[in-house]
């Protein structure tokens, strides 16, 4: 960009800052603060050129009274104008140099701008150790003091533990500030620095708490509340900062919409709306980032110049107070060698910084990799043993001929199929909880049914064992639950196969009490014990860390760790509780944890479907199967007709429109991974002309990354595989025959 010119009126405001400046020498506060007004003014206004304008000029009109304090005046503002800048290394050293004379100074009034001003600096170079060292010091000295200042600092270190995803971190301090903000002390402070943090220090404070609201998945009425008074008071901002503010504001009303209520086009009107404003925002930062290279580039001849008229004003001073020429030489190399010494000084210090960086860099890649081997290491020795189990019992079944030594080897194979599939959901967990893709479902289940079911899976476990499973269910506890199924028995499913793991000739209890009930929701408190042999103390504080929490497994019973890891995130980051485990060795183990859940409110139910009583309850049921695996569709195809259907399959999407077009059918599994056109595509292309036909995803993808183009797509249901025959029969059912 070429070099802005200032016009008449910043001209006569140069003039009189000077003016002001060379009249109030005695007053030097009262004239430091009017240029750091003016300066920041400018700032705020993206005037970048000409507040550097404005401090040439005043450097050159006190070409010959330079002093320490107009040095601290001139290197903070030129740091607060790099800083505002994006231009944080700069700006560091700026800070830096105007702190190294602030500390030979006393009473001065530098101290506690230059301390906000490198906590910022710290907040944007992400040092965070020294801003976890700085704040509290200043936030202590604010307080001592009731200086404002102790507002602007809370909002630093709030964004930086946004930063760290340190989200309790935020709403605590975000609170405590905003609850210090309504008692704080207005009294003698001028009208405009009251309406500045009333108006913009609130709002800020505010919109981070919004935030962390939502990342924590919790108040999500409150923080949408915020996020509305946010916009209506997004004008007390400058234009570029509405823009940012108001871009963050519009990004989590999406994220609202999106995790609370799941409406696909207020998702997208919010998201646009955020797009729009940080285009805006970064395309101001930008012209602000190249007005500041252009006179970063001159910077070194300013500071040579500023050098050179504090050595001319030192030497007159001297020359006036009769001091011999000797005297000027000896200082002049002094300073030369105390320049010298600060440029090793910090180039020392930049590179040990870079340096430690660099270690801490590798060594978080270090531990990755180190977890990722551990996980590849644990999970494959798990694989195998199922899987090479498995083999050995299919060529048992080929070679027997006796039924009843079959039917044994058949329980076998179902026991070590179930072990397999919770194998492989517990590492699809372990990999979506690290990527931060999981989230609670909801349909309705009667608690006791889902109970029995989970129990008697364990059947054949619990008989090798020789132990007895036990559930006792307080009389009162609200039983016809709407939730996350699949979430709740996958917690009930590691914790009793660890009981089972670790208990022989004994007994497990599952208890369920009541702890609350109210018009919607309900408390309840589960509890999993054994009489097993129990978890030695030392061992105890690891036992939910994963790979971390098998040293107490030996070789015998096996286990990937990934159970109880599993357990403890869900129960901690979906339900928003905590998992308390006592164990004594000899004596056994309890897990506890207490829920909020959901009451089905409403009473609506899927058809109960009891085990093994599966003989022509699909009967007149017309269904189509569309899946491009001959061997998926030869077993579901078998699986329908058993149960009276009648069945057609099909192996891709185009076929199956025609069918549908052809044809009269109840109901339609689509698988979704297919070639050409997948299950998607092909869901949409019959909603154009068939409204009414039930539509099921019938598929083994990731349900958190799919759920919402599935529902987009027209689909009524979805069926996870591998499945279980009573699930299968049980969604069909819900739909009932439009038949004669």
């Amino acid at each position: 960009m070429g070099i802005l010119r200032l016009g008449k009126l910043n001209i006569l405001l140069v003039i009189a800052v000077v003016f002001f400046c060379d009249v109030c020498m005695s007053q030097k506060k009262i004239a430091h603060d009017t240029i750091d007004t003016v300066i920041y003014r400018m700032v705020q206004n993206d005037s970048i050129p000409k507040a550097r304008n404005i401090l040439d000029s005043i450097l050159k009109s006190k070409r010959h009274s330079i002093d320490k304090n107009f040095l601290i005046t001139y290197n903070y503002n030129y740091g607060i104008i790099l800083l505002n800048s994006g231009k944080f290394i700069e700006s560091l050293d700026y800070i830096n140099r105007a702190k190294s004379i602030s500390d030979t100074i006393s009473n001065t009034p530098y101290s506690w701008k230059l301390s906000t001003a490198l906590l910022r600096i710290y907040r944007e170079t992400n040092m965070y150790k020294e801003m976890d060292s700085l704040f509290p010091k200043i936030v202590l000295e604010a307080k001592r003091n009731k200086n404002k200042t102790i507002f602007y600092n809370y909002i630093d270190y709030i964004i930086s533990c946004k930063n760290r995803r340190q989200y309790k971190k935020v709403i605590d301090i975000s609170q405590m500030a905003l609850e210090n903000l309504d008692i704080y002390d207005f009294r003698n402070k001028k009208p405009e620095t009251i309406s500045f943090i009333n108006n913009i220090v609130r709002n800020e404070l505010k919109l981070y708490l919004a935030i962390a609201l939502i990342e924590e998945k919790t108040k999500y009425n409150e923080s949408y509340t915020l996020l509305n008074e946010l916009e209506k008071d997004s004008l007390y901002f400058t234009k570029r900062e509405r823009n940012e503010f108001l871009g963050l504001v519009m990004e989590y009303k999406s994220r609202y919409f999106f995790e609370n209520k799941m409406s696909i086009d207020s998702v997208f009107h919010y998201q646009k709306l955020s797009n729009i404003y940080r285009e805006k925002y970064i395309k101001r930062l930008k012209i602000r980032a190249s007005e500041a290279d252009r006179f970063i580039r001159e910077n070194i001849k300013n500071k040579n110049d500023l050098e050179k008229l504090f050595i001319i004003n030192k030497k007159n001073i001297e020359l006036r107070n009769n001091y011999f020429q000797i005297s000027f030489l000896i200082g002049f190399l002094l300073f030369l060698a105390i320049i010298f010494s600060i440029y090793v000084y910090k180039s020392n210090k930049h590179k040990n910084l870079i340096n430690k960086q660099l270690k801490e860099k590798n060594k978080e890649l270090l531990t990755v990799d180190e977890e990722r081997s551990r996980f590849f290491s644990v999970v494959s020795h798990e694989l195998r043993t199922p899987i090479y189990t498995i083999q050995g019992l299919i060529d048992t079944i080929e070679d027997s001929k006796n039924e009843r030594q079959r039917g044994e080897v058949i329980k076998t194979l179902k026991f070590f199929n179930n072990h397999l599939s919770g194998l492989v959901n517990n590492a699809l967990e372990y990999s979506k909880f690290n990527l931060g893709n999981v989230r609670l479902n909801e349909e309705t289940f009667l608690l006791d049914r889902m109970l029995n079911e989970i129990c008697n899976s364990f059947s054949y476990q619990l008989l090798k064992h020789k132990t007895e499973l036990h559930i006792n269910i307080d009389e009162d506890v609200e039983n016809d639950i709407l939730g996350d199924r699949i979430k709740l028995s996958q917690i009930f499913i590691n914790l009793i196969s660890n009981a089972i793991k670790f208990t022989a000739n004994g007994d497990i209890w599952i208890r369920i009490a009541q702890l609350s009930n109210t018009e919607n929701q309900v408390k309840l408190r589960f509890i999993v014990e054994d009489n097993g042999e129990g978890i030695k103390k030392e061992l105890q504080p690891n036992i939910f860390d994963g790979f971390g929490g098998t040293k107490h497994i030996s070789k015998d019973k096996g286990g990937s760790g990934l159970g109880l890891y599993i357990v403890k995130r869900i129960v901690e980051e979906l339900y928003n509780s905590s998992i308390i485990m006592k164990s004594e060795i000899g004596k056994g183990t309890s897990f506890r944890f207490d829920l909020i859940l959901d009451k089905n409110i409403k009473k609506t139910s899927s058809p109960i479907i009891e085990e093994n009583n599966y003989q022509n309850i699909l009967e007149n049921y017309t269904i189509l199967v569309v899946d491009d695996n001959t061997i998926n569709l030869m077993i579901t195809k078998k699986t329908l007709e058993e149960a009276g259907a009648t069945c057609t399959t099909i192996n891709n999407g185009f076929d199956a429109v025609i069918l549908v077009k052809e044809n009269e059918y109840d109901i339609v599994f689509m698988d979704i991974n297919m070639p050409e056109r997948d299950g998607i595509e092909t869901a949409v292309e019959i909603r154009k002309f068939n409204k009414e036909i039930v539509i099921i995803a019938l598929t083994a993808v990731d349900l958190e990354n799919m759920i919402t183009k599935i529902n987009q797509s027209g689909m009524n249901g979805i069926i996870i595989k591998p499945y279980k025959r009573s699930d299968l029969f049980q969604k069909i059912m819900s739909f009932p025959l439009n038949k004669n």
